[in-house]
C-alpha cells in the first residue's frame, strides 16, 4: 500500500484523483467509524458521517485560499465530530413523557392552547402522506425498523435509517414554523 503525504493527498484529491479518495478512505476511515460507533452509531453512520466529511474536504479543498492548518487526520476528524454531533442534535425523538418537540429544539410553542396530541397531529398533518405512515409505524405502533424496511421495500437497514430521518427532519420543519 503507497502512503501519501497530507499534501500529496490534498493535491491529488483537488485534480480529482480516485486513488486519493481511495487512500484518505482506507487512511481515516477507521478512525471516524470508530468515533461514531463509541457515540451510538453504526457503521451506515460512520459511511454517511465519511461521505459528508469528504464532501466537506472537497468543497473547502477548491478554494484558492484553503490552508491545511492541522494534519489531514485531525481535520477530517474536526468535520466528522461536527457532523456526528449535529446529527445526533437533530435526531432526538420525542418519546413518551418527554417534553414536546418544540420546547426540545428550543422553538417557542406555536400552540400553548392546545394539548400536545393535538399538536402532534397538526405537524403530523403538514408533512408527506409517505413520512406520516413512516413516523405512525415506528413511534405510535412501535413497529421494529427491520419489519418497517421490509413492509416498504426498503433494501438494508442504512435506507431505512436514511428515511427516518428525513421524515423527523420534515416534521421538525412542521413544528417550527406556524401554520
Amino acid at each position: 500500500m503507497t502512503t501519501y503525504t497530507d499534501r500529496e493527498l490534498i493535491s491529488e484529491l483537488k485534480a480529482g484523483s480516485h486513488h486519493a479518495t481511495v487512500a484518505i478512505y482506507r487512511q481515516y476511515f477507521p478512525v471516524i467509524a470508530a468515533y461514531v460507533q463509541q457515540h451510538g452509531g453504526h457503521t451506515a453512520d460512520a459511511e454517511d458521517v465519511f461521505q459528508e466529511t469528504m464532501l466537506v474536504l472537497v468543497q473547502k479543498i477548491q478554494s484558492p485560499d484553503f490552508t491545511l492548518t492541522a494534519s489531514l487526520k485531525t481535520y477530517l476528524y474536526a468535520i466528522a465530530r461536527n457532523h456526528w454531533s449535529k446529527r445526533l442534535r437533530d435526531n432526538r425523538l420525542l418519546l413518551p413523557g418527554e417534553a414536546a418537540l418544540p420546547e426540545e429544539t428550543g422553538t417557542p410553542d406555536f400552540f400553548p392552547e392546545q394539548p400536545a396530541a393535538t399538536q402532534v397531529q397538526s405537524w403530523l398533518e403538514r408533512i408527506t402522506v409517505n413520512c406520516k405512515r413512516i413516523l405512525k409505524a415506528l413511534f405510535f405502533y412501535q413497529q421494529p425498523m427491520a419489519r418497517l424496511a421490509a413492509k416498504m421495500g426498503w433494501k438494508n437497514k442504512h435506507t431505512a435509517d436514511n428515511q427516518k430521518y428525513k421524515c423527523l427532519q420534515q416534521l421538525r420543519k412542521a413544528a417550527a414554523s406556524p401554520r
